[in-house]
């Protein structure tokens, strides 16, 4: 068995978002990490399957449940203080959270969350709903009396602030029955390859090492064992600590783990430039959109909230569903040709006790020789990055330094959507 070279601090298996946020912010940190992956790019499978949505509480404000709110909200803290260094992380405060320039990792243009009306839920919801309708109206409204020159999840409490500053009183120009009201929030499209071409030119620049088409044999104590580009010969690779950010693939170790997958349907040109998210109890009657500006390309990216089993997803189901989402589609957007749509599956892995119970946190485990971490989602992997280094005893650090190359970009796998919509831009839409 060949040997992987000098013993590291931390071998991290996974190079998706959760992986790759958690080697950069430890190397960063003053540790010595190696990123293991098992395809040719980085961000190749999850990470690149998914809608590019940051969530900052938003879309948790009516549940019972204040944590799920203050997790993100609490990201958004980490994001500020652990971040700010990127020149293209381009959120900053002041007395508000605010996009200091159209292009960087996230949108200028902000999210509306259209919530139905009791009128348009069933019989058993109206009461629930009613509750559920108010208590979003408050929080939203917390959202903006909060300072953000401080802490921003200990201020999380019921807003004060005239509902005037969060409501919006038009019709958004979408066909969409049974309203009660739309509030403004702070969620936004977000640039998810831009981000990760950061984070990966930190890591570099930090002194960390990448391995990439590295297939896991073996997780041991203080070691993992690989086969590196397709080779017969495994290598052992020593580490002191072993963090498993491996996605859908955690199955494989954790049989407490389930995989996900929700519709995603790409439309090119882009249907409205709103971003919005209409909210139900009903979970077959929400849908969202965000509006995506890639590489000269404006277009849509519609979901909904019904997951699937990844288990029992046939070809048929899938069928079904992309049937339902250019149902739903159009009767929100009006008509449009279905041939310039696509369709895919976003997965999300989470650690979850029942069938019917959804998890949307990210999670630190530790399981004796190994670390399990789970980013909850795509947005949560600055918390999950801070909070592993915590989790093993070392501050994180504030100071950035990138490297200036290249090629770095072309480590990473481009999102499926943006894959998606540059096809259809050629093959429907082709340039004069």
């Amino acid at each position: 068995m060949a040997n992987g070279g000098a013993i590291k601090d931390f071998a991290v298996v996974g190079g998706g978002i959760a992986g790759l946020a958690i080697a950069e912010m430890l190397q960063r940190s003053g540790a010595s990490v190696v990123l293991l992956e098992k395809n040719q790019l980085l961000c190749a499978e999850a990470s690149a399957e998914q809608q590019g949505w940051f969530h900052t509480g938003a879309l948790y404000t009516a549940l019972p449940n204040n944590f799920f709110c203050r997790t993100m909200v609490g990201n958004l803290d980490d994001l500020v203080d652990y971040y700010g260094g990127f020149p293209q992380m381009n959120l900053r405060v002041d007395k508000h959270i605010s996009t200091t320039s159209r292009d960087g990792w996230f949108s200028n243009r902000t999210n509306f969350y259209v919530y139905t009306s009791r009128q348009g839920v069933s019989w058993a919801w109206k009461l629930p709903w009613a509750v559920a309708l108010r208590r979003a109206k408050q929080r939203m409204s917390w959202f903006e009396t909060l300072d953000a020159s401080r802490s921003l999840s200990h201020q999380l409490g019921f807003g004060s602030k005239p509902l005037k500053y969060v409501m919006h009183s038009s019709a958004l120009g979408l066909n969409l029955d049974h309203v009660a009201f739309a509030l403004k929030s702070r969620d936004r499209a977000m640039n998810t390859r831009l981000i990760a071409t950061d984070l990966l030119r930190s890591f570099l620049a930090s002194g960390g090492e990448v391995k990439t088409q590295a297939l896991v044999q073996s997780l041991d104590q203080g070691s993992v064992t690989v086969k590196l580009d397709g080779g017969e010969q495994p290598t052992r690779i020593a580490a002191r600590h072993t963090i498993l950010a491996t996605g859908k693939d955690t199955t494989a170790f954790e049989a407490n783990t389930k995989v996900f997958i929700s519709p995603l349907l790409v439309v090119y040109p882009a249907l409205t430039d709103l971003n919005f998210v209409r909210m139900s109890p009903h979970m077959d009657q929400t849908i969202n959109h965000i509006c995506h500006r890639i590489n000269g390309l404006e277009y849509s990216l519609i979901g909904n909230a019904v997951y699937h089993d990844a288990r029992h997803t046939s070809p048929e189901v899938q069928d079904k569903v992309r049937a339902n989402m250019l149902a739903m589609a159009k009767k929100v957007f009006g008509e449009f040709d279905a041939r310039s749509t696509d369709l895919f599956f976003g997965y999300k892995t989470e650690v979850s006790s029942s069938s019917f119970i959804r998890n949307y946190l990210y999670h630190i485990i530790d399981r004796g020789h190994y670390t399990l971490t789970l980013p909850g989602k795509f947005s949560l992997c600055f918390s999950l990055a801070a909070n592993v280094c915590r989790h093993f005893g070392i501050e994180p650090v504030k100071a950035v330094r990138l490297k200036d190359d290249a090629s770095v970009e072309a480590m990473l796998q481009e999102p499926m959507h943006s894959r998606m919509a540059r096809r259809l831009a050629e093959k429907h839409h082709p340039r004069s």
